[in-house]
């Protein structure tokens, strides 16, 4: 392959990343794993690719092993980049391994503390709450109970559900002001 292919190829790629990510930041999955196929088959060793095919291939797909397993390679290749972390806690959380999507949020955190996307997935996902009796475990059926009825007027509350496609969504008033 010629330079001239090389550098086609690669600029069709960083385009159809382009298209992917703003169909998905429009919520359209599937469009944007077409477009992220497209780029995977051009540069299958770029790690926003990697990251990005492997979280519409969970979403998509449902292929949780080939999915979760790009997004640790993006990590593994690239470090602990905002995108990439925040790519592979919508997976978990598309998977519903919710701890292991806030694992993956503590990480980027303590390397980019200051980057609001990674803040706002981290808030939305929440912290443990103390259990609502303190002096009962938390296993306690009352804790348990009371616990959820907290919970479900929590969010009744807020701003709606988390899903992998909305978190570390900014509010309007903040969007294109990333930190990082």
């Amino acid at each position: 392959m010629s330079t001239a292919e090389a550098t086609t190829r690669e600029q069709q790629a960083r385009a159809a990343l382009a298209e992917g990510v703003r169909l998905f930041e429009a919520e359209d999955a599937l469009g944007s794993h077409a477009c992220f196929a497209q780029a995977y088959r051009r540069m299958p060793g770029d790690p926003r690719v990697l990251s990005w095919y492997g979280l519409t291939l969970v979403l998509v797909e449902r292929n949780s092993n080939l999915g979760v397993a790009l997004c640790d390679q993006a990590l593994r290749l690239a470090g602990p980049e905002p995108e990439l972390v925040l790519n592979q806690a919508r997976a978990q959380l598309a998977l519903g391994l919710r701890e292991r999507a806030v694992r993956a949020l503590r990480t980027g955190l303590a390397a980019h503390a200051g980057d609001l996307s990674l803040l706002a997935a981290a808030e939305a996902l929440g912290r443990r709450a103390r259990p609502v009796l303190p002096f009962l475990g938390r296993a306690n059926p009352l804790n348990r109970a009371l616990g959820r009825l907290r919970h479900r007027w929590s969010r009744a509350a807020s701003a709606g559900p988390v899903t992998p496609a909305t978190l570390g969504r900014l509010p309007d008033s903040q969007r294109g002001r990333r930190d990082g």
